[in-house]
């Protein structure tokens, strides 16, 4: 699995953006029609720290904090996780920025003021899953192997079981 790209992320985010902003301008040029209730800024909060907590055994049994083993396909979902925050982070971000680009102009209005400032507040917890996402990947990256192999011994990959799957797979 290759890890999240800047410019991925960030071509996620840019067209997302144009299309949301082209597409309303078309359709709802007053973005008067597209629901934005103040649960989504502090749903995208949650889901952030979700993935942050979902993350946080993985990044301390890296630190060596070894107490219990670590099953292997939690990482792996972790890391799935943390990627698709990521990449909707990035979407998400783009769309509100989309929608905020647009109410702008209108910013004299308002009803298109308190708009504005939940869309924002959207595309900052947008932003706020989009870090968190490539942040628990990052914590989910192995440490890199001693030249005696002491770190794969460390985190348990010879064992006979890993040996087991691998023949089974092959």
């Amino acid at each position: 699995m290759s890890p999240l790209r800047t410019r991925v992320l960030l071509a996620v985010a840019v067209i997302s953006g144009v299309l949301t902003w082209v597409v309303l301008d078309v359709v709802d040029p007053t973005a008067v029609s597209v629901p934005l209730p103040w649960t989504v800024p502090v749903l995208l909060v949650v889901l952030a720290g979700a993935v942050l907590s979902v993350g946080r055994p993985v990044r301390r049994w890296n630190q060596g904090h070894r107490d219990r083993p670590l099953d292997a396909l939690r990482a792996a979902r972790t890391v799935v996780v943390a990627q698709a925050a990521g990449v909707t982070g990035a979407a998400l971000a783009g769309a509100y920025g989309g929608l905020v680009a647009l109410l702008v102009p209108m910013v004299q209005i308002e009803v298109r003021l308190d708009r504005l400032l939940l869309g924002l507040a959207a595309l900052a917890a947008s932003l706020l899953l989009l870090v968190a996402g490539v942040v628990v990947e990052r914590w989910c990256r192995l440490p890199p192997e001693d030249r005696d192999g002491q770190a794969g011994r460390q985190r348990g990959t010879g064992s006979s079981r890993d040996g087991d799957v691998r023949r089974s797979a092959e």
